[in-house]
């Protein structure tokens, strides 16, 4: 399925509302545009002999879908919410900490 572009509303999470269906819209709205897949666990790589590799060159669109998919969730969260999670190195871990 391709990413469709456009505008969407969601409310910004307070950490008063349900979470769960602002969680739920928010990965709806991540998978129109695209980046649904940034939030999935990836197994690790590893090389013939099963030990994983350390030196994988970062694939430049993922790094893109990464950031994008980082400032579409900081976008949709109060400041409040925002502070306790934008410390996160990525964007799946900004969502479990969510």
């Amino acid at each position: 399925m391709e990413a469709t572009s456009g505008k969407f509303e969601v409310e910004k999470f307070d950490g008063k509302g349900d979470f769960c269906l602002w969680k739920y819209k928010m990965l709806c709205q991540l998978e129109i545009v695209g980046l649904g897949s940034v939030l999935k666990e990836k197994a690790p790589s590893t090389d013939v002999e099963g030990e994983e590799e350390k030196d994988i060159k970062p694939d430049p669109r993922e790094q893109d879908k990464e950031l994008r998919t980082k400032n579409l969730i900081s976008m949709y969260l109060s400041d409040l919410i925002l502070r306790k999670v934008m410390h996160e190195p990525t964007a799946l871990a900004m969502w479990k900490a969510l």
